[in-house]
């Protein structure tokens, strides 16, 4: 047995010394060291890696640049060239792609089949291995993950610091990167397909993966243009700098796509710089994108330019506005140019012919709860009560029962105009809905509202939960505490009146409400001298119901 294993170490070592009059000096040159910084410029770590095209892509170990913000890639002469882009990662697997500024590189090959039990291989060692010879060794097991790539056991004991080194065949090709065991002082190493870390891309499914958050260096664009375009927008807009960096990669390698000019007009737009963003959309004209796209951009960026009140180009108009969304819908009669025109003329205060658009966009594909509501808001500018409430009736009537929380805005907005017609009692049905829909996000006001129409129509012990409801929800307020006094006074709860009113007071001396409930209050339980006292403070203040009840007197 021991002359056995010997003989395979003999064999194994002339193998590799012949090998290494091969690919060992052309692999060192593939080989670098990795060093990544945090965003305060701390180093994170120091790690391995290796060159695998002549287009600067770099396999490495995804843990090493966890938390990192930037990253150089040194070779074996000492360069230093800066990782540009994050081009894959997982951290399951713990490996990353990366690529760097490097144009003159030489890169190891990816074997095109894996390894396989058995087989002989070499483990590059690390750069600062002043030994510079690769451990030969072979593939004890080759386990198949995802279907097409392997993870391999290597039966023999490597130090952390060869983490990350290339794993090659007797040709010199890759076939896996050394990973970093798990149990320290193992026996065994362990390395995983390159050609799966090789596959690694961004994508508009992993944009906003933790894999990808975690790690602070500019993602690469996925390399198809409607990813491209959802990976930006997924991704770009927390960094305005970064977001516009983005949309220009995206022109350069799509200068076709319409999105691009788009995409880069409206972030110069908001920005401020017009004459710019005039110079993107122009471009993309020019480049043959699709104008009515193009107009629709510019005429919706100017819009929102005029209401951002803003010094603008005298061509920023919304007259300009409203003509290039007219000019995109005459070309392509599309219902979201048709709507844009709604707000445009909305914007101008002609709300008839704004009403009038957005009810043309309900008799389309777009037919929505929102334009009906952004309509009926036109007719509340006309104060047309009437067809206001159709409107909101037709906004709710998008929804189906049980309502969603997607109906409370077309609900609140019908409750606040049934509440103006008088019709109290629907009005609190709707607010009780919209109170089922939005109970964790409501606030004292709303139960002050519907405590105020629950008066009016004599819901009085349901008005007398509400208010108690806004004073529990914001003790600070006199004014709810003030009402809950009155409402108790009404009831005859005398001693709770006096309380909430006092209560009032404490809050605000001067809220001349309050001392007028408290004196009355007081006077209905026979203490005048106090009553009298509390009337002519809330007189003091200016309350002439008080000097009312006492000149009545």
């Amino acid at each position: 047995m021991i002359r056995k294993l010997f003989l395979i170490s003999l064999c194994l070592f002339t193998l590799s010394a012949s090998a290494q009059t091969k690919w060992l000096k052309k692999a060192r040159k593939a080989q670098l060291n990795l060093v990544s910084y945090d965003a305060s410029g701390q180093l994170l770590h120091s790690t391995n890696g290796f060159l695998i095209d002549e287009e600067g892509t770099i396999l490495s170990d995804y843990a090493s640049f966890k938390g990192a913000s930037r990253a150089v890639a040194i070779d074996e002469k000492g360069n230093e060239y800066p990782i540009l882009t994050l081009v894959g990662a997982s951290s399951l697997y713990d490996v990353i792609k990366l690529r760097a500024d490097i144009r003159k590189g030489q890169p190891l090959t990816l074997s095109p089949v894996n390894g396989l039990k058995g087989q002989q291989v070499f483990v590059l060692p690390y750069l600062s291995n002043k030994s510079g010879l690769p451990t030969a060794t072979f593939i004890e097991e080759a386990k198949t993950f995802k279907e097409l790539y392997s993870y391999y056991t290597l039966p023999v004991k490597l130090s952390e610091k060869s983490t990350s080194c290339p794993v090659v065949n007797d040709e010199g090709q890759v076939l896996g990167l050394v990973q970093m065991n798990a149990k320290p002082g193992e026996d065994k190493s362990y390395a995983i397909s390159a050609a799966y870390v090789n596959d690694l891309k961004t994508s508009a499914l992993n944009a906003n993966s933790p894999d990808y958050r975690d790690i602070l260096i500019r993602k690469e664009l996925p390399s198809e243009a409607s990813q491209a375009a959802s990976f930006i927008f997924l991704t770009g807009t927390r960094d305005t700098a970064l977001y516009l960096d983005y949309v220009n990669e995206y022109v350069r390698r799509f200068p076709s796509e319409t999105n691009g000019y788009t995409m880069q007009a409206e972030m110069l737009a908001a920005k401020g710089d017009f004459a710019a963003a005039d110079a993107a959309w122009e471009a993309g004209a020019k480049a043959g994108g699709v104008q009515p796209e193009l107009d629709y951009s510019q005429a919706r960026s100017i819009l929102a330019a005029v209401q951002s009140e803003r010094q603008l180009p005298e061509t920023w108009s919304l007259d300009h506005s409203l003509e290039l969304a007219q000019r995109a819908e005459s070309a392509d009669p599309q219902p979201i140019y048709t709507a844009l025109q709604g707000h445009i003329l909305y914007a101008q205060k002609r709300y008839a012919e704004a009403s009038e658009k957005f009810v043309a966009v309900n008799k389309t594909s777009l037919r929505s709860a929102e334009h009906f509501l952004y309509a009926a808001q036109c007719q509340q500018m006309l104060s047309d009560t009437t067809a206001l409430l159709a409107l909101q009736d037709s906004a709710v009537a998008c929804f189906s029962k049980p309502y969603t929380p997607d109906a409370a805005p077309a609900l609140l907005m019908r409750a606040t105009t049934l509440r103006s017609l008088g019709r109290f009692r629907d009005a609190i049905k709707d607010l009780n809905e919209y109170e089922r829909l939005m109970s964790s996000s409501l606030n004292a006001n709303f139960y002050y509202q519907r405590y105020q129409i629950e008066m009016q129509c004599r819901m009085f012990q349901q008005a007398l939960s509400d208010i108690e409801h806004a004073t529990l929800m914001e003790p600070d307020e006199p004014l709810y505490f003030a009402e809950l006094a009155g409402t108790h006074y009404r009831f005859n709860q005398l001693d709770e009146a006096v309380y909430a009113a006092r209560k009032a007071i404490a809050l605000d001396d001067t809220f001349a409400d309050a001392h007028r409930i408290l004196g009355i209050s007081l006077r209905a339980q026979k203490k005048e001298a106090e009553a009298r006292a509390e009337l002519q403070r809330a007189i003091d203040l200016g309350d002439e119901v008080a000097k009312d009840i006492i000149d009545k007197q």
